[in-house]
């Protein structure tokens, strides 16, 4: 195989036109988390007129049991002998946002903009990598390797659709997880512990006696205690602090934490404090429970009626809200390939490395916790809204040809 020539033929067969139909019509489906039923069957339809090979499968909602709902994921099969390179997307969407001025469901297209929920995360994302896999069967290359297209579901429930796949035993090679990053290239991520302190006390009123006063400390009062010893949210976590960790130069800022929930019934004895970490290469689900134990363990011995449990992760074992960070270098095969393919999409050089996924976590860190090496990658940009999410999403053709002709050429390198 000619790399160069394939490469050139496979970018010069991306039908923008087919693209953006596609987009439009998937984002007239609404497809909120355990609602994506009718955009899968519609995706597995648009697969099986492609040549995929389609496989479904149900998808359990990992906290509420009861509920389920359905995925599809295609393989196109190569003549043999090459890496296998999955192309992993999520179909659910954000939710509703107030201040949206068009319909988030009518795919708005204007000035080469296609607005609507889902059309940067992640739907656009999916329509320009199914262009690009058009793109190579059109022109006629016969890839080596399998391409596996997996437009998962429930990704906004902690990755459920794709945690679903490797329980099934779907595997690759290579794995490009479609997210917005503005089409720089996510080969360092950030990962995610959630924490949850559960503070108790003894019951008492405002009759008590001393020796029932000396015992008792208000379970808010605890948590307050835990706020101060952890610090504010969003902000940096000091080096020699109470998180060992080493800094990453390509995640500045990072770890961090920010408070999520906090609660205590009325008359109940419990509180229970949420707050989750983001952290850098090197941290690890133990790593951080030592750190809060120690934590923990440090107000106690000042405050001997502190009882404190530590539930790490704070949803149990299965916490589907779990994620290691990853990190491949730039000599990697994968992030080799997409920065190839960005220069061939642009002529430009790629931004490499946490850049415009800093903060941010996406499928991929499942696929790479799984032995598959994995980078994040597509069109969009948070950055263009004053918050995230937001109404009026959206996201322009140009954006979208960059990642689909990146992505062309990425399979065409890695699958030979």
């Amino acid at each position: 195989m000619d790399l160069s020539t394939d490469s050139a033929r496979a970018l010069t067969a991306i039908d923008e036109a087919e693209m953006v139909d596609l987009l439009r019509r998937m984002i007239r489906i609404p497809s909120q988390h355990f609602e994506e039923g009718p955009v899968m069957d519609f995706m597995a339809e648009r697969m099986t007129e492609a040549g995929f090979e389609v496989t479904g499968m149900p998808v359990q909602h990992p906290l509420q049991k009861e509920r389920m709902t359905r995925q599809s994921i295609g393989r196109l099969r190569g003549t043999g002998g090459g890496p296998t390179v999955m192309i992993n997307g999520h179909l659910d969407v954000n939710v509703l946002m107030p201040g949206w001025t068009v319909d988030p469901h009518e795919a708005k297209y204007e000035d080469g903009w296609i607005w609507g929920l889902g059309a940067q995360d992640d739907k656009g994302n999916l329509a320009a990598s199914f262009a690009a896999i058009q793109a190579i069967r059109k022109a006629g290359i016969r890839l080596k390797g399998d391409v596996l297209f997996c437009p998962v579901a429930a990704h906004k429930v902690g990755g459920t659709g794709t945690r679903t796949l490797v329980k099934n035993g779907v595997t690759a090679d290579y794995c490009i997880n479609l997210e917005h990053s503005a089409n720089t290239i996510g080969s360092v991520i950030v990962g995610s512990v959630r924490v949850r302190l559960r503070t108790k006390t003894p019951g008492l009123f405002f009759r008590f006696t001393d020796a029932a006063r000396a015992g008792y400390f208000n379970p808010i009062e605890q948590q307050a205690l835990m706020i101060g010893a952890f610090g504010p949210s969003l902000s940096p976590l000091p080096h020699n602090g109470w998180a060992k960790f080493r800094a990453h130069p390509q995640l500045p800022g990072f770890p961090m934490i920010r408070y999520d929930a906090i609660g205590k019934d009325h008359y109940g004895t419990a509180s229970d404090l949420v707050f989750q970490v983001r952290t850098v290469p090197g941290m690890t689900l133990e790593s951080v429970t030592r750190d809060v134990e120690a934590v923990v363990a440090a107000l106690k011995a000042q405050h001997p009626a502190l009882d404190c449990e530590v539930i790490i992760p704070g949803n149990g074992p299965e916490d589907p809200f779990f994620m290691d960070p990853t990190e491949l270098p730039d000599a990697h095969p994968l992030v080799a390939a997409m920065i190839h393919g960005y220069r061939a999409a642009t002529g430009g050089e790629p931004q490499v490395g946490g850049v415009e996924r800093i903060g941010n976590f996406g499928d991929g860190n499942i696929m790479t916790a799984a032995g598959i090496p994995s980078i994040q990658f597509g069109a969009g940009d948070i950055k263009r809204y004053p918050e995230w999410p937001a109404p009026d999403e959206r996201v322009h053709v140009s954006e979208l040809s960059t990642t689909a002709r990146t992505v062309a050429h990425a399979l065409v390198e890695l699958c030979g």
